[in-house]
């Protein structure tokens, strides 16, 4: 069975195309990403997932500190979720007594993964009660 993988904002690491194009290779999760890679200008409008499969590593999961990372290191290795949650030592931002902050809503608008992993996270926050 696969231990859920938690990023400080609460994507489920294995549940993420980034990660398992890194870790997994897998073909139909760099599908899912060419047109993202595309309209950032990391591959051509002629190249499709095997371009996005020779661009790994993208992402080892978040706590992960070796920042190797092709194109995505900027962002996440400046992300300012993770070093919050190191700041306040704690595992994810559902543990936050802030949370949701500001921050985190505005991460939020940006893809609706990150509204999945919101969800998540006042789910594990309700429970802990």
């Amino acid at each position: 069975m696969n231990k859920l993988k938690l990023a400080a904002c609460g994507v489920d690491c294995s549940d993420c195309a980034q990660y398992k194009v890194t870790m997994e290779q897998d073909m139909k999760a760099a599908k899912t990403l060419a047109p993202w890679f595309k309209s950032q200008g990391w591959i051509g409008e002629d190249e499709n997932a095997e371009a996005v499969l020779k661009k790994a590593p993208l992402c080892r999961g978040c706590w992960d500190k070796t920042e190797v990372f092709w194109g995505l290191s900027g962002a996440c290795g400046r992300c300012g979720l993770r070093a919050c949650c190191e700041e306040k030592q704690i595992d994810h931002c559902g543990k936050c007594a802030s949370f949701p902050c500001g921050a985190y809503m505005d991460w939020v608008a940006d893809l609706d993964h990150h509204k999945k992993a919101l969800e998540y996270l006042l789910s594990l926050k309700q429970a802990a009660k």
